[in-house]
């Protein structure tokens, strides 16, 4: 009886040592069906995702603003915010880096110059001659100097334009436009994935030229409502 008990306990250290070492024997690592290991990633923001009629007509866009120095325009504005609408024009100036001049023909401040340098600020003047002496210096984004729905006079131009294309999160899309002047035009169609990144924007569409491939107006909507309209007339290209 004591050797049969002795054996049953043999037997049993033994199996429980075989557990042991059975335990610690490594698997490799394409046994392991459906229980990958987590990868931590950063949490970034995806670009627009562009359809490739889209991306065409992007990178046509991009071709032509690198190849002007600057450009003149008259820019006319529609914004509308709640119940409040705002039309203004503007005499626009635009020198490659960075430098803005806008002259306010109508609108608000109807008669204000004000010029922008590349810097946070941007210098107001009213007038000619000894008044223009007089100038106020202003942050770029104060409510005084951009239109009712927030645009700044930097935001206005063809290379913030692109830029915001290029960079917005979202989905792009194109598809032929109206005929402007007895010019084609391409649109391309910005859903972004939250309009509390673009100014409360559901929907963008920039109507390019299929001449000069740059903006010939922006249009901007929240839900089916047009809130923005920004034209582009009388566009004169420095090379």
């Amino acid at each position: 009886m004591k050797q049969q008990r002795a054996r049953s306990c043999l037997m049993i250290a033994a199996a429980y040592a075989a557990l042991l070492i059975i335990s610690h024997v490594a698997v490799p690592a394409d046994a392991l069906q459906g229980a990958p290991s987590p990868v931590t990633s950063p949490i970034t923001t995806p670009l627009a995702s562009q359809s490739v009629a889209a991306a065409r007509e992007i990178s046509a866009f991009a071709r032509a603003w690198a190849g002007v120095s600057g450009y003149s325009a008259t820019v006319t504005i529609f914004d509308q915010k709640g119940t409040q609408s705002q039309n203004v024009v503007l005499d626009y100036t635009f020198r490659k880096p960075s430098y803005v001049s806008v002259h306010v023909v109508a609108g608000p401040n109807a008669g204000v110059t004000l010029t922008w340098d590349g810097g946070v600020t941007v210098v107001a003047r009213r007038g000619s001659g000894l008044a223009a002496m007089f100038t106020r210096t202003l942050s770029l984004h104060d409510s005084l100097v951009t239109t009712l729905r927030g645009s700044s006079i930097d935001q206005l131009s063809f290379g913030a334009i692109l830029a915001h294309g290029q960079q917005e999160a979202g989905s792009l899309s194109e598809a032929p436009g109206e005929v402007v002047d007895g010019v084609a035009i391409n649109a391309v169609t910005l859903i972004p994935a939250g309009s509390e990144s673009d100014a409360g924007l559901t929907r963008e569409v920039v109507e390019l030229s299929t001449v000069t491939h740059l903006p010939v107006q922006v249009v901007g909507y929240d839900g089916s409502t047009l809130v923005r309209k920004i034209d582009f007339s009388n566009v004169k290209l420095q090379i």
